[in-house]
């Protein structure tokens, strides 16, 4: 098991592998060392709050405060007509704040193990993974505080006015399938910068901006409605520069999970509808191009891991 073998303080170098495994021996090993992934996704989350008085509730303090602003600039100092604004964008924040921590965890993850690495025998995978995996543990108790919020907060002004405004759709029991195909590319992604961050310490910074720059990429604080209406500014173009917006998986997911937990309304000049048969077939390319970047990730690191520890 996994534990027994961690007991083992052998040296790395006698414990690569003769020759590289399949991919599928590799999985398989992969499941033998789960506890090991179970305990550093738990001491993960200890380290992360330790010495936090509110522990996990930063997870949605620090989302709330940043819609929170961002809808106070919109509708208050610009005026703009959007009842519920902040649900709406609280929403999306949601999966991006899983994608973008998610991200920058990983580019570092193998550098915070190092010692490990060179001296105990196990799939390095773990490590990245691990940091996805707790990111998404933090992903989904979010996502359940939101949806509760947002149900509490309609019976409460129901039973203030008589009158009961539920938005929640019945779609919500389909959000699984963005938030698994977003998983699963942070994954792959993570399996890529790992391993480029512990040879080049840029990767860190590079991901850092890329992030900055990818938030406004996305449909966070607009809806992808408002490209399709850009008419003066995109021309003949405006249904290509919609089709090209949409192919960006994070873009795809962001919209669905937005889509089929809220229902439609009027966002800043811009009538959002409900999810449509494109933005079905937008979602399933998200969750194919997500499964080939999961394997084509997995691959590229296993082909690098039992040299990561001479790296780190």
């Amino acid at each position: 098991m996994a534990s027994d073998t961690l007991t083992e303080s052998q040296p790395v170098t006698s414990a690569f592998p003769a020759a590289r495994a399949s991919m599928r021996t590799d999985l398989r090993e992969l499941w033998q060392y789960r506890e090991l992934l179970a305990i550093l996704v738990q001491r993960d989350l200890k380290v992360r709050y330790k010495n936090s008085v509110l522990g996990v509730g930063w997870t949605l303090i620090n989302p709330l405060l940043q819609v929170l602003t961002i809808a106070l600039v919109l509708q208050v100092l610009m005026r703009t007509r959007t009842q519920n604004y902040h649900v709406y964008l609280f929403c999306a924040t949601l999966p991006w704040l899983f994608f973008s921590q998610a991200v920058m965890d990983t580019s570092v993850s193998l550098g915070h193990y190092h010692k490990l690495m060179r001296r105990v025998y196990f799939p390095r995978e773990i490590i990245p993974l691990a940091a996805v995996a707790a990111n998404f543990i933090h992903f989904t108790v979010a996502t359940s505080v939101f949806l509760a919020y947002t149900a509490l907060n309609s019976l409460f002004w129901w039973g203030v006015y008589g009158k009961l405004d539920w938005p929640i759709l019945p779609t919500v029991f389909l959000i699984p399938i963005p938030m698994l195909g977003l998983a699963l590319l942070v994954s792959g992604l993570a399996m890529f910068l790992s391993v480029w961050a512990l040879y080049f310490e840029d990767v860190r910074f590079l991901a850092d901006s890329g992030m900055r720059i990818l938030y406004w990429l996305v449909p966070i604080i607009y809806f992808p409605e408002a490209i399709r209406n850009a008419h003066a500014r995109l021309g003949d173009y405006t249904e290509e520069a919609y089709v090209l917006y949409m192919l960006n998986p994070l873009a795809s997911y962001i919209t669905a999970f937005r889509k089929l937990i809220l229902p439609p309304t009027v966002a800043l000049d811009v009538r959002v509808n409900p999810m449509t048969g494109q933005e079905w077939s937008f979602l399933l390319s998200a969750l194919l191009l997500s499964l080939l970047v999961a394997v084509l990730g997995y691959r590229y690191f296993a082909a690098r891991k039992w040299r990561l520890a001479e790296r780190a």
